[in-house]
């Protein structure tokens, strides 16, 4: 997680913004021993030993949203940072998130859609680790109490059909 985090605290650069942003995950990749490859995305492609890394920069439209999450989705990578700015006005995180589920089949790719204007993310598809990591934790403390009575303590009368009445 370490490497997210990273990621989350590039600010937006005031000037030559896809440039800036370029050089500064790449800096970031280098740190934890990734190197770039080829790859269809726009903006990078890292690969790490067997592990890979994508990121994806859009301020246009919803088809090009659509395009550039196509792009990520094809190059194969396990992480895929699409970064947006919430100024482009074009879709909110959510939305994006909703349009990334509808149009494309994710399978186990985990996507980290960064609005870069006010450093805003949402994690895509890491539902898992998290529910790995709570399944490999140690078993809570049962209570003493059984889940199910043993013995019935009121006495049920009545006969097989018809009303039945306890005491």
């Amino acid at each position: 997680m370490e490497f997210i985090d990273e990621i989350l605290r590039v600010k937006k650069p005031r000037m030559n913004i896809s440039e800036s942003l370029k050089e500064q995950y790449s800096a970031i990749a280098f740190k934890f021993g990734y190197f770039e490859a080829q790859s269809p995305c726009w903006l990078y492609f890292m690969r790490k030993d067997g592990t890979a890394a994508a990121f994806e920069l859009q301020f246009g439209n919803v088809r090009e949203f659509k395009s550039s999450l196509e792009r990520l989705n094809k190059s194969g990578a396990q992480l895929c940072v699409f970064v947006t700015s919430s100024l482009a006005h074009t879709m909110r995180l959510e939305e994006l998130r909703g349009l990334l589920y509808k149009s494309l089949e994710i399978k186990r790719q985990k996507y980290l859609l960064v609005d870069v204007e006010n450093g805003r993310c949402l994690k895509v598809n890491f539902e898992w680790d998290a529910f790995e990591r709570n399944m490999g934790a140690a078993p809570a403390e049962k209570s003493q109490l059984p889940v199910f009575r043993e013995v019935r303590r009121k006495k049920i009368y009545g006969h097989r059909g018809e009303h039945k009445e306890q005491d």
